[in-house]
């Protein structure tokens, strides 16, 4: 029984060390400095600007007022609203506002239909290039004008810096940090070391002869990550625009939270299965992107590595507190990772009032793996729309102590 516990235990450590080095090094890499400024472009490039929406009424009409602020000229984007569930009252309202609305007739709802859906209809009208926003998404008024300069140099698919819209709860707030770790690390770490940006399912540009191509070929709810796989398989580079920002409306309670992790450990989870069957033929591709992005699909959610590896510790210490310190090692240099990834903006007391939330957060991601099985074949929706009582709170412009 000894020799099994610590076979368990290097290996468990051997995991867990590739993980923990894998965090560090992008975290660090994120703070070189690098400043990549296109230059400015006489080109206009077209653009589809896609809102899939399902039951957001709440938020859609705000979404798209501001977007209309473009100072990209008018008639060189078009809007299109894929209004699912939506009242009469707000396709009307988009309608007079000035936005397309496709009213779907799909039974089997996601992301992926909807942009199937506005292809479908709008794929030969002559547009170079395709935006992905979520129907709670705010950019700023220069955000065409910004990306546009971005294709009229070369590039073919970018991630623009989604931030938190809303702090209005702990778990709001923990949730804008846990996504500017997730931006550091996987997106400006990356494409500091020369490797692509990770897709986030929004704030998404695309040439459009590519996606036309590639769309009918995604099928799960995580469009996002077959994207991804389909791009970096193409050899196609994922530029990151950290000056690009989209406000996105973080979740309010822990139910939702945990609906949203469902859906995407269920998504990560079936893309790391579908880049392991392949494996093969990456490896002899030498595809050193797609082998990045298997290693990626393979983390746990942070929060949950961080759990286990508390739970790990304390575990060893009454029955082999010998072996506890190439953990305590270990766990030192995950946190030193995360703690690198957060941005200087968040180093406040209200950050350390909101890691007593961690957790309840462990609690509703662990939760989340007990129905995970079936998560990436049934459409899960995120309710929008911060609720009246808290628009009181601090607000994602203005974070205050």
């Amino acid at each position: 029984m000894e020799a099994i516990f610590i076979l368990i235990d290097i290996i468990l450590f051997l995991i867990c060390t590739v993980w923990v080095v894998y965090f560090l090094m992008f975290s660090i890499a994120s703070r070189i400095k690098r400043n990549k400024i296109y230059p400015m472009t006489d080109l206009r490039n077209r653009f589809l600007v896609i809102f899939p929406a399902y039951r957001e009424d709440a938020v859609i009409i705000q979404s798209i007022k501001q977007f209309f602020q473009q100072t990209y000229p008018p008639a060189a984007f078009k809007i299109v609203v894929v209004a699912d569930s939506m009242s009469e009252a707000t396709n009307k309202e988009l309608h007079e506002l000035g936005a397309d609305v496709l009213i779907p007739s799909y039974l089997n709802r996601s992301k992926a239909a909807a942009l199937k859906l506005a292809l479908k209809n709008y794929s030969g009208d002559g547009f170079d290039a395709v935006v992905i926003l979520d129907a709670d998404n705010i950019v700023d008024p220069d955000f065409l004008e910004r990306v546009n300069e971005a294709l009229a140099n070369g590039a073919m698919a970018i991630q623009t810096h989604r931030v938190a819209k809303n702090y209005n709860t702990d778990l709001a707030y923990l949730d804008g940090i846990g996504e500017e770790i997730n931006n550091a690390i996987f997106r400006q770490g990356h494409v500091n070391l020369g490797l692509p940006s990770a897709l986030i399912g929004s704030g998404m540009v695309f040439n459009m002869e590519w996606f036309t191509q590639a769309m009918p070929k995604v099928h799960s709810m995580g469009e996002d990550k077959e994207l991804e796989f389909l791009l970096l398989q193409d050899r196609i580079f994922i530029e990151y625009l950290p000056h690009v920002l989209v406000k996105d409306e973080k979740v309010h309670n822990r139910k939702d939270f945990s609906n949203q992790r469902k859906r995407w450990i269920a998504s990560q989870w079936e893309t790391f299965l579908f880049t392991l069957n392949r494996l093969g033929p990456i490896l002899r591709q030498g595809n050193l992107p797609l082998l990045d992005k298997f290693l990626q699909w393979s983390l746990p959610p942070r929060v949950i590595l961080l759990g286990l590896l508390i739970l790990w510790i304390l575990l060893l210490q009454p029955i082999a507190p010998l072996r506890d310190t190439k953990w305590f090692f270990i766990l030192i240099a995950y946190v030193f990772a995360l703690f690198l990834a957060v941005p200087k903006k968040y180093y406040t007391t209200r950050t350390l009032r909101s890691v007593a939330n961690l957790p309840f957060i462990f609690m509703a991601i662990l939760r989340s793996f007990s129905s995970v099985n079936n998560a990436n074949k049934t459409f899960i929706h995120t309710p929008h729309g911060i609720p009246d009582e808290d628009n009181r709170n601090r607000s994602a412009e203005n974070i205050q102590e």
